[in-house]
C-alpha cells in the first residue's frame, strides 16, 4: 500500500527530505563495494552483466496489460516485456511473502528451505543463495526492501553487502505495522547506485506496492480508467484479515464497500510502481559492463480479487489468483519472446547465474532457462509447486491439481490419506476450471510432498529483540507461536 503518497507528485530523482533518508547504522553503513582483487580478476569481472531483480509484492500477472488486462495501464513493464522474454505461466512457490523469497533466494520448494510455509518466524539455515552465488564471483550486492516481514531475520540477507530492510512508514489502517513506499525504496536504491559505479553489481529492489491498503495518489488514480458501476454486490468489513466474503480489515477504505472500487485502486498501486520504477531502470542501466545488462521482474504471489469468495487477500490458496505471477526477463543474446511453458521461482537463481556466467550452486530445484530461451527448445514437462503447508497445488502444462490435506500433521509428513485433490484446467486463454482429467498425485510429487526440512525457528535461537518487536507490530499472537498474514 502506498500509506504515505498523499503528496501525489510524479515520480522524480530529487533526493527525499532530510527525515526519509535511511538512518545510517552499522548494519548498513557499508557501500557495499566489491571486494578488492588482483587486476586480472578485476579486469574479469568488470566485464560480467550487473544484474537487477525486481520483486513486487502482490502483484496477480494478469493485471498487467503485457499478460493481456486492458484495464490498467503499466508503461515501463510493458517496455521490459517488448524488449524481453515474457513467461506466460510463471507460478509462485508460495502464496506467502517469506516463504516465496525464500524460494527465490534458494532455487528450493517450500519443503525444501528451513523457512518452510511459516511466514516470518523461521528463518533459512545453510542453504546457499542467490546473492552468495554473485558476491563469491565478486559482485557488490545489495537489496532494498520494502516489506516488514522479510526483515534479515529471515536469513535472506545472507550473501548481500548491504540487506536494507529499514521500513519506517505506518500503514494506513494499522499503524503499528510498517512499510516503505515506492518512492523510498527507489531513492534508496539509486543512492546505492550512485555510490557504486563501477559494474558488475547484483541488486535486489523490493516494491510494496501494490500490497493492501490500495492507496496510490489522486493523480495516478486519475490515470486509470475506472471500470463501470454495474451490478456489483456490496461487501462488509470483516473483523479481521481474512477476506472472505468481505474486506479484510486493514484494506478498508472509508465509504468504498464495491469490490470494482478496490480493483480499481489496485490497478492505480500498479501504475504507481511502474512510474517508480523506470526511475530505478534508468539509474541502473548506467552499469552497463562490456556485456550488457541483466533485469528481472517478478512477483512474490498475487490476490484474490473475489475468486472462491475471497476479496484483497492472499495465503490462503494455492490457485492461481496467488500462484500465477509475472516473470519479465531481459539479458543479452535473448530475443524477445512470449513463452508459455509453465516456469517457477526457483528458476530464478539459476537462470540469473547462467546468464552471468556465475556457477549454479549444487542442489537448485529450478532450471537455467536461458539455454532453453536461447535455442529455442521447449522446456521439460516437470512438477511445479505452489505449497501453502495445508494446501499444495501440483503445476504442469494442461493444469494444476489442488491438493487440500486432512489436518496439519497430514500436511507436514505429505499423508495423502483423506486429503481432498481437485484437477483443475488451465487453458492458455481463459479461466481455471475444472477438469476431467485424472487426478491421480505422481511419484514425483508424492516424493516432494513427503519430503521434511525441519524449519528453524528464530524463536529457539533466543532472539528476544526481535519476538518483542514483532509482537509490538501485531504480527504476533500473545502465545507467540503464529503470525498474522499481512
Amino acid at each position: 500500500g502506498s500509506a504515505s503518497q498523499a503528496a501525489g507528485a510524479d515520480p522524480s530523482p530529487v533526493p527525499p527530505p532530510e527525515a526519509s533518508k535511511p538512518e545510517a547504522s552499522a548494519a548498513a553503513a557499508t557501500t557495499g563495494a566489491a571486494p578488492t582483487a588482483d587486476t586480472g580478476a578485476s579486469a574479469d569481472r568488470a566485464s560480467r552483466p550487473s544484474v537487477l531483480l525486481v520483486i513486487v509484492d502482490t502483484l496477480r500477472a494478469d493485471r498487467l496489460p503485457a499478460y493481456g488486462f486492458t484495464g490498467g495501464k503499466a508503461p515501463t513493464l510493458d517496455r521490459l516485456a517488448a524488449q524481453g522474454v515474457l513467461f506466460e505461466r510463471a507460478i509462485a512457490a508460495a502464496a506467502a511473502t517469506v516463504p516465496s523469497h525464500a524460494s527465490l533466494f534458494t532455487s528450493r520448494f517450500v519443503r525444501q528451505h528451513a523457512v518452510g510455509s511459516s511466514n516470518g518466524d523461521t528463518r533459512l539455515a545453510d542453504e546457499k543463495t542467490l546473492a552468495d552465488g554473485f558476491r563469491d564471483a565478486g559482485y557488490a550486492t545489495a537489496a532494498f526492501i520494502s516489506n516488514i516481514m522479510i526483515n534479515r531475520h529471515t536469513g535472506l540477507a545472507r550473501g548481500f553487502d548491504l540487506y536494507d530492510d529499514r521500513v519506517r512508514t505506518p500503514e494506513r489502517n494499522r499503524p503499528d505495522v510498517f512499510e516503505r513506499t515506492a518512492p523510498q525504496t527507489t531513492r534508496a536504491a539509486i543512492r546505492w547506485l550512485e555510490a557504486n559505479p563501477e559494474p558488475p553489481v547484483f541488486l535486489v529492489v523490493h516494491y510494496q506496492d501494490p500490497h493492501g491498503p490500495y492507496t496510490p495518489p489522486p493523480n495516478v488514480l486519475r490515470a486509470i480508467t475506472a471500470p463501470p458501476t454495474g451490478e456489483e454486490p456490496t461487501l462488509a468489513v470483516n473483523a479481521t484479515q481474512s477476506g472472505y466474503q468481505g474486506i479484510p480489515a486493514y484494506q478498508a477504505l472509508p465509504g468504498l464497500e464495491r469490490p470494482g472500487a478496490y480493483e480499481h485502486r489496485y490497478v492505480g498501486e500498479i501504475l504507481y510502481m511502474d512510474r517508480w520504477l523506470r526511475l530505478l531502470l534508468q539509474a541502473f542501466e548506467k552499469h552497463r559492463s562490456a556485456d550488457g545488462h541483466i533485469i528481472a521482474v517478478t512477483s512474490d504471489h498475487g490476490e484474490s480479487l473475489g475468486e472462491d469468495d475471497h476479496w484483497f487477500a492472499h495465503g490462503h490458496t494455492s490457485t492461481p489468483d496467488l500462484a500465477h505471477i509475472p516473470l519479465l526477463l531481459r539479458a543479452p543474446g535473448l530475443e524477445p519472446q512470449r513463452i508459455s511453458s509453465p516456469v517457477s521461482h526457483v528458476d530464478v537463481l539459476p537462470t540469473l547465474l547462467e546468464l552471468a556466467g556465475v556457477p549454479v550452486p549444487e542442489g537448485s530445484a529450478g532450471l537455467a532457462l536461458g539455454p532453453y530461451v536461447r535455442e529455442k527448445r521447449p522446456l521439460p514437462e516437470r512438477k511445479l509447486y505452489c505449497d501453502l503447508g495445508p494446501e499444495t497445488g501440483i503445476y504442469d502444462e494442461r493444469g494444476f491439481t489442488r491438493v487440500r490435506f486432512s489436518s496439519d500433521d497430514a500436511a507436514a509428513r505429505g499423508d495423502l490419506e483423506g486429503s481432498e485433490i481437485t484437477r483443475y484446467a488451465w487453458p492458455k486463454s481463459g479461466a481455471w476450471v475444472p477438469s476431467d482429467e485424472p487426478h491421480e498425485v505422481g511419484a514425483d510429487s508424492r516424493a516432494y510432498l513427503a519430503e521434511v526440512t525441519p524449519q528453524r525457528f528464530f524463536f529457539e535461537e533466543r532472539d528476544t529483540e526481535q519476538i518483542e518487536r514483532l509482537r509490538a507490530l501485531g504480527y504476533i499472537e500473545p502465545d507467540g507461536d503464529t503470525l498474522s498474514t499481512p
